[in-house]
């Protein structure tokens, strides 16, 4: 299998914890969990995989969200693709919520992912992609908004910071949206709930809670008959808040096309 040749990165040794990992060493595990949730899986990307790996040594993975766990099948999907298209030595990192650095039980699950002890500043983060040779930063910009609107539906983003470290640092966007795990969460209407139940939802969960009407609550990972992903390279070139529209709009009509194609 080919392999990229790119010279070893220490731009995170002042980050206390695990040395870099490289996607390969990834693999093993990632393509585990693939075949326990999907019996089936489709990849598509636009240009060709093999074109965007060599010709972008580093790149800004952008993720739809769907149900609050389908943050797990997506880039177990991409990393198989990847690895076998001789991009095994490419560095992931993700930028994770700081939610899950304050869980003790999601702790170890951010740092290994995000192969940082901690959750990063946007300079920090900014010095740390543009130090590195081959890399990709995996982002989920709806955040924590997946949790108040129906899993078929993009939700807006919770930020377009993402967009402004592509500017800045001029690393194209991946743009990657997939379909297949949305029966992973249950979409429940405020109106539903008892009136005491919804009262106390609102005031703990806040605006977005409210402003949607809606609480989606994950469910247990029930294997997919199929899981599908769409993906496609775009490069922002204007300002952060148009191009955040933008990208939003162009991941909207992937989602319509992968739904045409299923």
């Amino acid at each position: 299998m080919k392999e990229e040749n790119v010279e070893k990165s220490d731009s995170f040794q002042n980050i206390p914890g695990e040395n870099l990992r490289r996607l390969s060493d990834y693999e093993t595990l990632t393509s585990r969990v693939l075949s326990l949730v999907a019996k089936d899986t489709e990849f598509k990307c636009r240009p060709a995989l093999d074109q965007v790996l060599s010709e972008h040594p580093r790149l800004i993975v952008v993720f739809s969200h769907s149900a609050p766990l389908s943050w797990i099948p997506a880039p177990c999907l991409l990393t198989a693709h990847v690895v076998a298209r001789g991009g095994g030595r490419r560095l992931p990192i993700a930028v994770m919520d700081r939610f899950f650095y304050s869980m003790p039980g999601l702790r170890e699950v951010a740092k290994f992912v995000a192969q940082s002890d901690r959750p990063l500043s946007f300079n920090e983060l900014i010095s740390h992609f543009e130090h590195l040779q081959t890399a990709d930063l995996v982002v989920f910009p709806e955040g924590s908004n997946c949790f108040f609107g129906e899993p078929a539906i993009l939700q807006p983003f919770r930020s377009s910071r993402f967009v402004e470290l592509s500017i800045r640092t001029k690393a194209p966007l991946l743009l990657c949206v997939h379909r297949g795990s949305e029966k992973w969460g249950k979409s429940i209407e405020i109106a539903k709930l008892p009136a005491i139940l919804a009262g106390t939802a609102g005031r703990l969960l806040g605006s977005r809670f409210n402003s949607t009407g809606r609480l989606t609550i994950p469910l247990w990972p029930a294997k997919m008959d199929r899981f599908s992903m769409l993906c496609e390279l775009y490069q922002p070139e204007g300002d952060v808040a148009s191009e955040s529209e933008k990208v939003h709009k162009r991941m909207k009509e992937m989602l319509r096309e992968l739904d045409g194609s299923i």
